[in-house]
């Protein structure tokens, strides 16, 4: 930023707030204020003076109407002063609720605000009972706005059904009825004397095979060695071993998938395995 710039907006800095501190001393004042009440735009409209509130209490329904018009005029020239804020508030004696219209000024500078309960009754939330009736006023040029409770109406309107809100969407600030987690109880166990039969029962298929091979004359000790010698027991060994895991931490297809690997490769060494046996044994016949 160069020297002229800066300089330019140090004096457009000065001069805008010369401008809100001259306007800051404005003062404003309320005339022609005038309201109507009535079911309709052909009702009378009555005035009142800046200040001072209506004696009596009217009372409205759901299907009445009120209106309120009024200028605002510079308190020292006399001349019409658009205003940032105008509004007409109705609240509620006892629960304090607000129900905010806005007054919006005419081509001849004055502010009229239209309330039709007709149209207007849902906001009020159902809510019926005596309304303070509030002109507010205020502007940024002006250090005091208008605040004037000009009347008191006593409004009678339908009660509105609660919205229905789903659960899920209910915010609750009591507090909570306590949670116990009810866990599930382990099924009942057999008793030792079927489990101690079952595990004879597994363990029965290997005692069989020890037996069935020292029928059979089998001499581990008088074997050959060969290179299918060792794979082969290895993976037998395997299979129990497998077994014996399954028993302890596996699940069923984890077991089938391990013995449907570690079978096909005992079977394959047991295969040759056999045949080295068979020519071993031939060879013996043969030397005899």
């Amino acid at each position: 930023m160069n020297r002229t710039c800066l300089i330019n907006l140090i004096i457009g800095s000065v001069l805008v707030s010369l401008a809100f501190a001259a306007a800051g001393k404005t003062e404003i004042t309320v005339e022609n204020v005038e309201y109507q009440l009535g079911e309709d735009s052909s009702s009378t409209w009555n005035s009142i003076k800046l200040n001072e509130k209506l004696p009596t209490v009217p009372a409205l329904t759901q299907h009445s109407a009120l209106s309120l018009k009024f200028s605002v005029k510079d308190k020292a020239t006399g001349k019409p002063f658009p205003v940032h804020q105008a509004f007409v508030a109705l609240v509620h004696a006892e629960t304090l609720q607000e129900i905010i219209f806005i007054a919006e000024q005419d081509p001849a500078n004055a502010y009229l605000a239209e309330i039709d309960l007709k149209k207007d009754r849902d906001q009020f939330n159902g809510v019926s009972g005596v309304y303070n009736i509030r002109l507010i006023i205020g502007d940024f040029a002006v250090p005091l706005g208008i605040n004037w409770n000009l009347m008191d109406v006593k409004l009678t309107i339908p009660k509105v059904a609660a919205p229905v809100v789903k659960k899920s969407q209910k915010i609750t600030y009591e507090k909570l009825p306590e949670i116990h987690h009810i866990f599930r109880e382990p099924e009942a166990r057999p008793a030792q004397v079927v489990s101690t039969a079952f595990t004879f029962i597994c363990l029965a298929p290997f005692a069989l095979l020890i037996i069935l091979w020292l029928r059979v004359g089998i001499n581990f000790s008088s074997e050959n060695l060969s290179i299918w010698t060792i794979p082969f027991f290895g993976g037998l060994g395997g299979i129990f071993t497998i077994y014996v895991v399954f028993w302890i931490k596996l699940n069923m297809f984890q077991t089938l998938n391990y013995l449907s690997i570690l079978g096909v490769a005992t079977f394959f060494f047991g295969n040759r395995l056999l045949r080295v046996i068979s020519a071993t044994g031939k060879e013996k016949k043969k030397t005899e």
